[in-house]
């Protein structure tokens, strides 16, 4: 049950926080709960019902992606992107998908990242009662699927051909500007063996083994990464090994072994050139082999002096009074944006200290405070 509000936009992101809409992230995940279909669905019908021409198709089964297109007439044209998936909501202290406003802020999975932004995004271009004809900017609204495991939607509207000047992709920066982040590549390496009896080791081959030889050469390759001449906003790229796997018994030789690897990447790097020096690091060792990687997003890196880094600026700084513009560690559908040649920054209310908590929120003036800035963008 959504609270009782008499403020649009704050009764828009309960209804959003209302409809689950968690990433399986490759888990063995799925019904209602583990799909973007009833929030697509709801935004669909937002605007729809504001008059936006819609756009509704799935990038996976049950997995759609929700595109409105305002043309105000403008000679350019801006995307505002937010997710609409979010993470798992096992291990909250609050109850997920009932909003509850409290002390000025809504809690609730998905308040802060990103269903925030995206609220934020919709009411200023759709709620706030301003004609479409005579703005800045044609508007792109994109709420997009599978932003948390794979950035699968926004590749999606890049491979559908989606043309723009540049994008503004909704994330809780605390109403900063990020206008640099870190990529990311993740990927499987797995060891194999022969299976024998652990009471006679010698007769078989222990893949746990073979890849303890792979983790001593990557952690020292992941050594030698810090050495590189930093990035003069990012610094230097890193890996980790954040999962490993192996055996079936613990009086078996195991014959497989799997760890999972996430190397974040500076901007220009390719998934290809990653891989390669990765193999490069292992040549040597025996037994390894590579799955493709189930996610690679590139970096984002425009200049400080960019137009669009300008004329947020200008609309944050009416709001506030001030503006910060900042690099992020973490990765967002704005590299993907970016790779495909449009400038792309990333703003939005919350703070990314609340994302993924056990009693996520957002703190409802900053919400307000959002949406004005972008109605003040596109006037």
């Amino acid at each position: 049950m959504t609270p009782v509000t008499a403020d649009p936009l704050v009764a828009l992101l309960a209804d959003l926080v209302a409809i689950p809409s968690q990433n399986p992230m490759g888990r063995n995940k799925s019904g209602a709960e583990y799909s973007e279909g009833a929030m697509a669905a709801y935004v669909a019908a937002y605007l729809k019902r504001h008059g936006v021409e819609t756009e509704f198709y799935e990038i996976a089964p049950g997995r759609p992606n929700v595109i409105g297109h305002c043309d105000a007439g403008a000679k350019e044209t801006l995307i505002l992107e937010a997710h609409l998936d979010t993470v798992h909501a096992e291990g909250m202290t609050i109850p997920p998908f009932v909003p509850e406003i409290r002390d000025g802020r809504l809690y609730g999975r998905g308040a802060c990242d990103t269903k925030g932004s995206l609220a934020a995004f919709l009411h200023a271009v759709c709620g706030a009662g301003k004609p479409v004809r005579g703005r800045r900017f044609n508007v792109i609204l994109a709420a997009v699927a599978d932003e948390e495991y794979q950035f699968g939607g926004a590749q999606q509207v890049v491979a559908r051909g989606a043309r723009a000047d540049m994008a503004i992709v909704g994330e809780p920066t605390q109403l900063h500007i990020v206008r640099a982040h870190k990529g990311v590549v993740r990927w499987r390496i797995g060891t194999s063996g022969v299976t024998a009896h652990s009471a006679y080791p010698e007769r078989g081959t222990n893949a746990i083994y073979a890849m303890g030889h792979v983790l001593e050469r990557l952690e020292s390759y992941a050594a030698a990464m810090r050495e590189i001449p930093p990035h003069p906003v990012l610094g230097s790229p890193s890996l980790s090994v954040g999962i490993i796997e192996g055996g079936q018994a613990v009086n078996v030789v195991p014959d497989r072994c799997m760890i999972e690897v996430d190397r974040r990447t500076l901007p220009g790097e390719t998934t290809d050139s990653v891989l390669a020096h990765v193999r490069d690091a292992l040549r040597g060792i025996d037994g390894w082999t590579f799955e493709p990687p189930h996610l690679a997003a590139s970096g984002l890196d425009i200049p400080a002096d960019h137009p669009l880094v300008a004329v947020l600026s200008a609309a944050i700084r009416q709001e506030t009074g001030t503006v910060a513009v900042e690099a992020a560690q973490y990765a967002t559908d704005a590299g993907v944006y970016a790779r495909a040649g449009i400038p792309a920054v990333v703003f939005g209310p919350g703070s990314i200290a609340q994302a993924h908590t056990k009693d996520e929120w957002i703190d409802l003036g900053e919400l307000a405070q959002a949406s004005r800035i972008i109605q003040t963008l596109i006037a």
